[in-house]
This record gives C-alpha cells, structure tokens and sequence, in this order.
C-alpha cells in the first residue's frame, strides 16, 4: 500500500517537472533561435509484493509486482532549425548550420571521442564504425573507455544492428546485436546482462548530437565572475558604450582575422559611421561614403584588432546546458580555458538582417502538456484512493466493540 502511495507521488512529481519544461518551450515560441526540450519519463523498478504470515518461521507469500512510479529525465534540447524570418535589422543575425543528415556517432580519437556525420557500419574484426573509426564506449560516469570496443554479436539473428538510440537490438531469442570486447578480442559484456549495462556507444541524429554553429559569448555570472558561454539568439543589441551584446546583456566575442576567438574581446558600432548596414556578409565591418568603419573589434587588453569580425563557433550539442536567454553552458563550465579547446571553427552560414526562429512545435507541445496533466491527476486519484484505506486501516480496522 506504502509502495502504490509511493509510486503515485513518484509519477505527480515527474508529471509536474514536464509540464514546467513544456511550459518553458511554450513561453519562448517567439524567441529567436530557442531550442525546445524534450523531456521524458523514465519507470523506476518494480517491486515484488508479498502477504506476510505471522508466526514462528513464517514466510512472506508472494502475491504479484507494483510499478515504482516513474521519474522525470533531464530534457535535452532538440537542435532542429526554426525558420528564417527576415527583418531588414542590420544587427539581427540568423545562423544556418551546414548539417549532414542521417547518423551521427562518436568516434575514438586522439582527444578521446568526437562526433562522426555517417552511418554506423560493421568493420575489421566486427567492429562497429562510422567515418573509418570504431565507436567510442562510454562508462557510467560519461567517458570514454580506452581499449574497449564494440563488436557485432556473431550468435545475433536479427537484421537491424542498432536499436533507439544507439541501443542494441536484439533478435527472437533475446541475443543482442552487439558485444563489447577488448583490444584481445575477449568479451567483457553484453549488454542486458544486468539492469543497468555499464557500457554505451552514443549514435543519434544531427537533431541531439554532433556539431551545431553559435556565436560565442563573454559571459558574467551573478557573482561577476567572467567566462564564455553560446547563444543562437541572433537578436543582438548595443549596450550603452556602443558594444553588442546579446539578449542576456553579455558583450559577442569577436574572432580576429585568422578566425581565433578573442576571449574577453568586443565589436564597438562606431557613432561616426553613416550607413545602413553593419556586417559585411563574411562578418566584417563596412564602410560609409567617409570611409568610416561599421564597427571596430578590441582584444580584452583593450587594443584595437585590425580585420577583426563577427563569427561563429561551433560545439559538440551533447556538452551544452542551458543557462537561460538564450545561452548555453559549455562541458559544464564557463571557465574560457576549460570552454574554449570544445569549439571549433565553423562553417556555418550568417544571414544577416534576419533571425532563426524558435523551433517549438506548439500544437504538439499543447498536447504534450493536456497528456502530462491527465497523468497527473490520474495519479493524484490513487493517492488519494490509498490515503483513504490507509486511514480506514489506522481508524477502523480493530476498533474494540463496546457493550
């Protein structure tokens, strides 16, 4: 009874977290470039429920299985593409990735693993691959296995080699499609063997992982510590000494005429410039009839950068937690020495004069959000419908007849 009281509280407090992250994508339907999340509800273990007998020796006589309620997963940010809206606003600014579609894997490489655009495939020795390389394994704690690989199961039946998510699949007779061995070859595990397999490989599609382009920020926390940070919102500003800023107020690292990030840099709009336009279509500055420039960009120390510019960088999507307005968080951290060797030179495309719009499906989240709440009072009523036999049990049952 406790476990049923226990399992429904589970699934309201999941419920409730779902329908503040749905919320969440609603409220930002209309801001540019907003990722909508995507969360999900994962069972806990089920229970085993016994009668108990009394008495000298006595044991419990099992009676059936209870659900443990379900528990909420992170949402993780879909990184489709909204649609282009154009503007005429000579500091909006719209970020077209150069995406390749289908598969996306992680890789073994010198670094440990990156995300690899391409179809996962069986290599030598049967190993799992995509792009030439075999599949990075990764541990519970997230990182990657040095020396252990995945291999196809040669005792697998079926036809598909990857189930959701990079999952094995597994054929009639529960043998799963893949194994993971060490460099000799042996098999340390195979996956459901256990309840919680120990090993992973991470294959998804360009929507959840692999390398998306943002504009790179400097930013400041609430304790006035600085660091760097992402956005996509291309909704840019200038602050009040003429510098552009995204829509949390933080100042756009510029990249200097090689393409590095200046760390701590900034763009300046020049008040002496006569134009209507500010970026040039490869994010340099443009001149007016006076030949002065739209902008000029300074290193952190202050000093003017010659043929410095706007640009972009690109991140690897798994290694990105929101901070809100628009930014996103960097392998959980804005420290620019731990954040800046995870972004890479992009090849993206900037539209200015335009921006990326949201990529909420509203319809779809509406009716996200109705299911969400029918779940919640759903088991609102089972915790209400035990708490009423339990209180029956604690006032009624063994009431001693008077007369």
């Amino acid at each position: 009874m406790i476990q049923g009281l226990t399992a429904a509280a589970s699934g309201m407090a999941a419920e409730d977290r779902l329908e503040q992250l749905l919320s969440n994508n609603l409220a930002n339907q209309e801001t540019p470039g907003f990722k909508a999340s995507v969360g999900e509800l994962i069972e806990d273990p089920v229970f085993a429920m016994e009668r108990y007998s009394y008495g000298d020796g006595a044991d419990g006589i099992g009676i059936g299985e209870m659900g443990g309620g379900v528990d909420f997963q992170e949402g993780v940010p879909s990184f489709s593409e909204g649609g282009l809206q154009t503007t005429g606003r000579p500091l909006d600014l719209a970020i077209v990735d150069v995406v390749t579609s289908g598969e996306v894997a992680y890789v073994l490489a010198p670094q440990g693993a990156k995300p690899v655009a391409g179809p996962v495939t069986v290599g030598v020795g049967g190993r799992l691959t995509a792009g030439g390389a075999p599949l990075a394994v990764y541990g519970p704690d997230g990182q990657p296995v040095q020396g252990l690989f995945a291999v196809r199961n040669p005792a697998y039946q079926g036809s598909e080699l990857l189930g959701e998510g990079g999952m094995p699949a597994y054929d009639a007779a529960g043998r799963p499609s893949y194994v993971f061995e060490n460099a000799s070859g042996q098999v340390v595990y195979t996956p459901g063997s256990e309840t919680d397999d120990p090993y992973a490989i991470r294959v998804g599609s360009a929507e959840d992982m692999g390398y998306h382009a943002f504009l790179p920020v400097n930013y400041t926390d609430a304790s006035g510590q600085s660091g760097l940070a992402v956005t996509r919102d291309g909704a840019l500003q200038l602050n009040a000494e003429n510098v552009v800023v995204d829509a949390a107020g933080h100042a756009i690292a510029p990249l200097d005429p090689a393409g590095r990030l200046l760390v701590g840099g900034r763009i300046v709009v020049n008040p002496l410039y006569h134009g209507t336009q500010i970026f040039s279509q490869n994010g340099t500055p443009v001149y007016d009839s006076n030949g002065q420039p739209s902008f000029r960009v300074y290193n952190a120390q202050g000093q003017l950068v010659p043929g410095g510019r706007i640009g972009l960088v690109d991140a690897d999507v798994t290694q990105l937690q929101p901070l809100g307005e628009g930014e996103y968080m960097v392998g959980g951290s804005y420290q620019a020495a731990a954040v800046e060797p995870l972004l890479g030179a992009s090849t993206a495309k900037m539209v200015f004069g335009a921006l990326e719009g949201s990529n909420v499906d509203v319809a779809a989240t509406m009716a996200q959000m109705m299911q969400a709440l029918n779940a919640y009072e759903a088991n609102q009523r089972v915790a209400q419908s035990v708490d009423s036999v339990l209180n029956i049990a604690a006032t009624d049952i063994g009431k001693v007849q008077g007369g």
